[in-house]
């Protein structure tokens, strides 16, 4: 899905990630905007959905150490 609809994107991001704070998902989003999980060629609800599930699997891996 693209990005034309913020609401839209905005309540499939709470039903995907209804566990995850909002301090937890700007962070994702800070981190993909910047390119920290690989370089983006089209911003869409997808491609931030990547980003949460990658900034929660790195910090799940530093919490398991």
């Amino acid at each position: 899905m693209d990005f034309k609809n913020i609401d839209s994107t905005t309540n499939d991001l709470f039903n995907e990630f209804s566990y995850v704070t909002i301090k937890q998902i700007r962070e994702a989003l800070r981190k993909g905007s910047l390119g920290h999980y690989g370089k983006t060629y089209k911003l869409s609800t997808q491609e931030v959905c990547v980003w949460i599930r990658e900034y929660l699997k790195s910090n799940k891996s530093k919490i398991q150490l």
